[in-house]
């Protein structure tokens, strides 16, 4: 039976979260123990949603917002069920997707895969230069690490391999019952294609993927800009994230065990902290992962973070920024997000 999502459920998936896998087994048999859509916690602020839709449309932007307090039920949202591209900002359902296929027995924390240069994917990765050296070794959990920690695509790639290609991520991710975020590609498939360029193995250099870019010259790069932002795949709403990070939270998809490590890492990446996390107060923290896409002509299609901001008197309160097709600078994006970061503790704090 297909039950409801109200604040007692979620206070519930709290303490289980809290608490350990005893509890998360009792938990199976409350009514409304499993969470489908964090729209149904309770009417939304409206009062929220206007002020960060104001400073949207002062700013000039197009943007997709969702902030879900998941101790006291209060949701805000604009744009909420809209579909932006996420860039790395789908390594978290990757991440989320994979812990759930260890807990089922699927995939193993300590397999292992060998990388060499054949395996570098495009865009972002630390891991390239070690590879370029030589050969190297990783186990599932490190791949994880890196993927989190360092947005690693290379480790993303090889993450999503060991688990059966982006296929099994997305049927995974299905299970879920989230709608409106899909996983449909490795990274070496979607960084050429959303630049307008067919995946080439040339391309693990990323100055060559550049200047293929380049060579298509002004109008196709803005045929190709305009194709990704129409793109359905890699997409999610922020309400399908934020609801994702609930019900993780909650104990709803993964372990308690798996979520805290999940968490960890989300809360000590090195990437975008100065995006939503900037915005907040000493006494916060966040875990969260950010994505970013190429500024092409001035226009960045994609500058997005996600995740759940915390405080030591026990307040969490998913955060989702989701901006596409901007024309600012990447500076002013990011004050951008600090903005509505701080409206929304303003709001509820």
């Amino acid at each position: 039976m297909q039950l409801t999502f109200d604040r007692r459920h979620f206070l519930l998936g709290a303490t289980v979260f809290a608490l350990g896998a005893p509890l998360a087994r009792a938990a199976e048999t409350v009514e409304g123990a499993i969470a489908q859509d964090v729209a149904l916690l309770g009417a939304p602020d409206r009062e929220l949603e206007n002020k960060i839709a104001a400073l949207a449309n002062e700013a000039g932007l197009y943007a997709g917002f969702a902030a879900v307090d998941g101790v006291k039920g209060r949701t805000a949202f604009v744009r909420g069920g809209e579909l932006f591209p996420m860039q790395s900002v789908y390594k978290l359902p990757i991440a989320v997707a994979f812990l759930r296929l260890v807990q089922d027995g699927d995939v193993r924390m300590d397999a292992k895969t060998q990388l060499t240069t054949v395996d570098i994917a495009p865009g972002r990765s630390p891991l390239a230069s070690r590879l370029r050296k030589k050969p190297t070794t990783f186990t599932a959990r490190q791949l994880l690490e890196h993927m989190l920690l360092n947005s690693d695509n290379t480790a993303t790639d090889a993450l999503m391999k060991l688990c059966g290609g982006p296929e099994k991520i997305q049927e995974t991710i299905k299970s879920f019952g989230i709608e409106g975020l899909r996983i449909d590609r490795f990274e070496r498939e979607l960084q050429p294609q959303a630049l307008g360029l067919d995946p080439s193995p040339t391309y693990r250099d990323f100055a060559k993927l550049k200047a293929a870019h380049a060579a298509l010259g002004e109008a196709r790069q803005k045929e190709a800009l305009d194709r990704y932002l129409m793109d359905r795949r890699d997409t999610a709403s922020p309400r399908a994230i934020a609801t994702l990070i609930i019900k993780v939270m909650s104990s709803h998809l993964i372990q308690p065990r798996h979520a805290m490590t999940l968490m960890d890492l989300m809360r000590r990446t090195k990437t975008g902290e100065d995006r939503l996390k900037g915005g907040l107060p000493a006494d916060w923290t966040f875990a969260h992962r950010g994505g970013t896409s190429m500024t092409v002509q001035g226009t960045t299609a994609t500058f997005n973070d996600a995740g759940l901001a915390a405080n030591k008197k026990g307040a969490k309160i998913a955060i989702v920024l989701f901006i596409k097709n901007a024309t600012l600078s990447t500076k002013e994006l990011a004050q951008f997000h600090r903005a509505t970061a701080r409206a929304v503790i303003e709001a509820w704090k």
